[in-house]
């Protein structure tokens, strides 16, 4: 039995050895061939192009949007067509000076209350910026702000200030 086992052990392991062995004998790895590399310097980028002049620089532009005032019915937010014609024409401005940037400012006349008044006169500034949008206008050039009562446009406690404090001012934004 023992030559049974010997031979067993032979058959099993005698690959594995020739394995082992044929291993010892691998080819040597291939020369590696060094390579030199020169570093360029790359050319440095063109300056930027010259940032559009701010608004303040322009004095045109407040004067082309001086008197762009937008009126409201009684507690209403909503576009006369009036309002839509001047809003058209200050879209095309703010198209044609690209750094202009603006604040629509809502305001409305003295009755109700502050809280009420701040958020109609923001309902108001709102829909002017979103008409803005529609128009073309990237949203992040307009800001809008809410004065409420605060800022009267006329003194008065008659239908003729009413009417003329229920506004929206368009301001060119100087910073």
């Amino acid at each position: 039995m023992k030559s049974g086992s010997v031979m067993f052990a032979a058959g099993l392991f005698g690959p594995l050895a020739l394995g082992a062995a044929g291993c010892a004998h691998a080819p040597p790895p291939a020369p590696v061939e060094e390579t030199h590399t020169q570093t360029v310097a790359a050319k440095p980028p063109p300056p930027p192009a010259p940032a559009p002049a701010p608004a303040e620089q322009d004095p045109d532009v407040a004067a082309m949007l001086r008197g762009d005032v937008l009126h409201f019915g009684f507690d209403q937010a909503e576009l006369t067509d009036e309002s839509r014609q001047r809003l058209q024409h200050v879209a095309e401005v703010m198209k044609s000076h690209g750094a202009v940037a603006l604040t629509i400012s809502g305001n409305t006349d003295e009755r109700g209350t502050e809280e009420y008044n701040l958020a109609l006169g923001q309902r108001r500034a709102e829909v002017a910026r979103k008409y803005l949008v529609a128009l073309g206008i990237e949203g992040a050039r307009v800001k809008t702000v809410s004065y409420g009562k605060e800022k009267p446009a006329e003194s008065g406690h008659d239908e003729s200030a009413y009417q003329a404090n229920r506004r929206d001012e368009v301001q060119v934004n100087h910073e």
